[in-house]
């Protein structure tokens, strides 16, 4: 079996799961319709888009890292069911099959990106074509790291809970990045440390220049790019510092 051929049997597979597909699709929809289109300030201007954009983008990056988590978790769980031992009798590679793990995340992740920005197109969000594609592609980029989240919570747990806690934690992580609503200017400090904050960020730069909104003071305070990139970069060694600690340890207890 070549790389191409497993990719397509465990994204088959992967999509078989249509309860989980179908919640991670329409919940940031859901999320983005309360949050963004249906408030009075959603055609408030953003630089040269409107506050519906960004909260349409925030939405976008919370539903790719859920379907991210989910697809690893989901993938844990799954060896160890034996599933990791039938994959060790191919003959494929370990950095092909991560390969393949890291495009069916991206694959899993675009589908709730592009049902939030479709949803952005019927209502009040509004911002440059350039910058709507280059926002929507970075929202499917930052969604990767949060594969290693999820496969940390499916190493933690080892059962099928495992992917309901890692969801979970993530809406809390979305408030408290700021990726869902403002927050007052006084938590932008602990939120600029959260996963989350740095994911939302760096898929909204395009647009905002680095604009965060608040719920306090002049309503906007704005950060640098750096701020987004380290934090992404950051979590990303954490997640994936966890995942082989944790990997490490199960090695050794058999």
């Amino acid at each position: 079996m070549n790389i191409a051929a497993f990719t397509l049997i465990d994204l088959r597979r992967t999509l078989a799961d249509r309860s989980g597909v179908v919640f991670s699709v329409i919940l940031p929809v859901v999320f983005y319709l309360l949050f963004g289109a249906m408030q009075d300030y959603a055609e408030a201007p953003l630089n040269d888009g409107n506050t519906a954009a960004y909260v349409m983008i925030g939405m976008a990056v919370y539903g790719g890292v859920v379907a991210a988590c989910a697809t690893t978790g989901n993938v844990v769980v799954e060896q160890s069911t034996g599933w990791g031992r039938q994959l060790a009798l191919t003959p494929l590679p370990t950095p092909a099959m991560l390969a393949s793990k890291g495009v069916i995340i991206l694959v899993r992740a675009l589908l709730p990106v592009l049902a939030v920005n479709i949803a952005g197109l019927f209502t009040q969000a509004d911002m440059p074509a350039g910058e709507w594609i280059t926002c929507a592609v970075l929202a499917v980029v930052v969604a990767l790291p949060f594969g290693f989240y999820g496969m940390m919570f499916g190493l933690l747990f080892r059962s099928e809970s495992a992917v309901s806690i890692s969801s979970t934690a993530l809406v809390i992580l979305s408030f408290i990045g700021n990726a869902f609503s403002p927050l007052p200017e006084f938590l932008m400090g602990l939120s600029r440390f959260t996963p989350l904050y740095g994911a939302s960020s760096l898929a909204r730069y395009p647009l905002t220049d680095g604009i965060q909104a608040i719920s306090d003071g002049t309503g906007n305070v704005t950060d640098p790019l750096w701020y987004a990139v380290v934090n992404v970069i950051a979590w990303t060694l954490i997640f994936s510092g966890a995942c082989a600690v944790l990997s490490r340890r199960q090695k050794e207890r058999k």
